[in-house]
């Protein structure tokens, strides 16, 4: 799916309205406005509505890969070093699980994010499949091997989950996009892209000091400069834009929803 051109646009009206200090690994919004963000002292919730902190951590499973919040009563959190995850309340407890995706994971996958049919999506390195388990960790779906299907493909770097498809992302081979049973839908050919965001038919990601929202139906490429220099990631949730630099997570406001 090549792109028909590219439309740069001057930074949207944005209001800075907080800057938090964070040395941080990954960071990552809930869908209420919560701050998450990871370190090597663990992972650190932050909800501006109260100014309320919270934190969580396990020195026993290492440090955190990964922090999924797409459903804040049900955060899930990966600890790669164990291949264990942790699903945490609304205030960062623990909850108990049957068992431990140590023994389900095999081969340390890196690419992993929750379902909203109450399990979790994995790239599975030792099988060359994107599978789905429930929460209990019984495989629900998965794909065929991507040598099959993929040849192109390595082991992804990022899954994400929107509007019942999976998105999986390899940056030299670009986005392959699946149904929620894992069979092969497309592949949308943008290269050179890890994280991003799905909203619609939209694709979202950040780069330096830019915003670019690619519409792959359309095949339309837009660009938003942004009023920060050298951003490492970023989140859109509604009117908001959340970015990552290299030591503070800034929240930007703007006028209204942006898409």
């Amino acid at each position: 799916m090549a792109g028909q051109g590219t439309l740069a646009q001057s930074s949207p009206a944005l209001t800075l309205v907080e800057s938090i200090a964070a040395n941080s690994d990954f960071f990552t919004v809930d869908p209420l406005g919560n701050l998450y963000w990871t370190n090597r002292e663990g992972l650190t919730k932050y909800e501006p509505a109260s100014k309320t902190y919270l934190h969580y951590s396990n020195p026993r499973f290492g440090q955190i890969h990964l922090v999924d919040a797409s459903d804040p009563l049900n955060v899930m959190v990966y600890h790669r070093d164990f291949m264990h995850i942790v699903w945490l309340d609304r205030n960062l407890a623990v909850k108990e699980t049957p068992q431990t995706a140590s023994s389900m994971l095999a081969g340390f996958p890196g690419a992993i994010c929750s379902s909203a049919q109450g399990g979790f999506w994995v790239f599975a390195p030792h099988q060359m499949r994107l599978q789905l388990f429930s929460q209990s960790f019984r495989l629900q779906a998965q794909s065929l091997p991507f040598f099959e299907i993929l040849p192109a493909f390595g082991e992804p770097a990022f899954i994400a989950e929107s509007d019942n498809r999976v998105y999986i992302s390899d940056p030299e081979a670009g986005i392959a996009v699946f149904d929620s049973f894992g069979n092969y839908l497309f592949t949308i050919e943008k290269q050179g892209i890890e994280r991003f965001q799905v909203k619609g038919n939209q694709l979202m990601w950040f780069t330096g000091k830019e915003l670019v929202v690619f519409d792959f139906v359309l095949h339309k490429e837009t660009v938003f400069l942004l009023p920060e220099e050298n951003i490492r990631s970023g989140l859109v949730r509604g009117s908001a834009i959340w970015v990552q630099t290299a030591n503070a997570i800034r929240l930007y406001e703007a006028a209204g929803r942006l898409f």
